[in-house]
Order: structure tokens, then sequence, then C-alpha cells
């Protein structure tokens, strides 16, 4: 009796070792690819797949709906279709997200050893491109036909973003800020100089300042730079305690879905 008490205490032990030192976005459940329609962007010689999901409010409800681009990181990149689904969009599936707002979330997968950005992310700078990445062109072109088809309200695009994805969307409100109402950065960064373009753009900022990959001077830079330009719906939350995996810390923000989702542009 008593080995085997030993035994189970021995168990519990690593099971709690596993749930501390385990990021819970590494142990949390891919959703089922089945909600989403497949797609593919051809535009000449490049192919962007990407995913589309119509919440619950969308599907059964009257109302235009709004339309949500996350911008997945670089461990998720390929041509599967699938693995873009492995970190945080667990989040806006969540019921009382999905029945409570009309949203189209539109879910790229850049393809292997591409980028949103051309920049090394370790850098603690870079200077915005001439011109976008295929893959971010690939994006937008998306919204924009979403857009023209009436898919979509016009009004009420978002962008959101981790790690590489975050990068993605620093470039695209620097070269489209009339597109989004309103944005999400978690560890990511973009270049100051164009802060003037998105200083009028709704944003929340993530980071870790433990994070080991990507500065969180990145993140810090760019809050600096809006501030600096009294932009009014600037949020900048940092957590002491995490590194770069603080991306479902970030989504489980009290009130978050209610501030992106009540953004439209003027």
């Amino acid at each position: 009796m008593q080995l085997n008490n030993n035994r189970e205490a021995r168990l519990l032990s690593l099971l709690l070792f596993f749930f501390i030192l385990v990021p819970s976005s590494a142990r949390a459940q891919m959703p089922d690819s089945a909600l989403f329609e497949r797609h593919l962007h051809v535009e000449g010689a490049d192919t962007l797949p990407y995913l589309l999901y119509r919440s619950d409010a969308a599907v059964h409800g009257e109302a235009q709906p709004s339309l949500v681009v996350f911008l997945h990181g670089a461990g998720e990149r390929g041509n599967d279709n699938c693995q873009q689904l492995r970190h945080c969009v667990s989040h806006f599936l969540a019921d009382t997200v999905t029945a409570r707002y009309p949203f189209l979330l539109l879910l790229p997968q850049c393809p292997e050893n591409q980028r949103w950005v051309n920049t090394d992310w370790r850098l603690g700078s870079h200077r915005m491109e001439e011109t976008p990445t295929p893959q971010l062109l690939s994006v937008m072109t998306l919204v924009d036909s979403l857009k023209n088809t009436g898919a979509i309200d016009s009004t009420r695009s978002y962008i959101c973003g981790i790690s590489m994805g975050a990068f993605g969307v620093w470039d695209a409100l620097q070269r489209h800020p009339e597109t989004f109402a309103a944005a999400i950065a978690i560890c990511g960064g973009g270049d100051p100089a164009y802060a003037s373009r998105m200083k009028d753009i709704p944003l929340y900022i993530f980071h870790g300042d433990r994070d080991k990959l990507v500065k969180p001077l990145r993140s810090r830079q760019m809050y600096r730079a809006l501030k600096n330009l009294h932009s009014k719906d600037l949020h900048y939350i940092h957590y002491p305690d995490l590194g770069h995996l603080c991306w479902d810390r970030a989504f489980s923000t009290p009130g978050l879905f209610q501030w992106l989702f009540s953004k439209q542009k003027q």
C-alpha cells in the first residue's frame, strides 16, 4: 500500500512539474480545423494558404461582421493550412466571444522560410523596407477583397499578431493605417519613424520582460514613439515574470475583446 502511495505521489509531482514549467500556450489543444473554411490565395508565383472562421453571431445574426486578421509566429509556418491554429486562436473561439460578436477570423499561413517582415527579430531596431513582403502583400489583398465584396463591415477591421506576426502587425499599420480600426501586437517591433502614420489607431501592446527572442525594447520603442505623439487609446502591458511565451496571458486580459470589437474607423 505504501508503494502505491509513493508511486502516486511521484506521478502527481511530475504532473505538477509539467503544468508549472510548460507554458499554457504549448499545452493548449488546437482548435478543430473542421470549424474553418480552407482557401488558397495565389498571386503570381506566390501562394498563401489561409483559413476563415465565421463566429456564431456572424452566422446567426443580421449584423454585417467585422474582420479580425491574426498573424501567427515563426513556428507555425508551412503549407499545411493548419499549424496557424496552434497558438491563441482558441481565445477567439470561446463561447463568450463567438456568440457575442459577429466577425470573420482570417488566419493566413506564412510559407516555410518566409516572414511577414524581412528583419532579424533579435535586433534592437529595423527600418521599414520600401515594399512589403509578398506574404504580407497577399494578406492585405485578401483584406481588400473582403471589403470590396461587402463581406465585412469596412469600418471594423482589426489586426492581431504574436512574435513574427506582431512584426507583421506593425508593418501593416505603418503601411495601411487607413485600413484598421484597432490592433494588438504581442512580442514584436516596428519602425518608430512611421509612428505618426498610426498614432490615431487604438492599440494594445504586450511583451514579457524576460523575452530572450525579441527584445522587450522593441515594444517599448513603439509605445514611447506613439506616446510622444499623444496617442489616446494606447495601452502597453509588460509581464515581469514572463518571457516570449506571454501570448495566452495577453489574450486573457479582462475586457480585451470588448475593447477590440468596440472600435470603428471614422
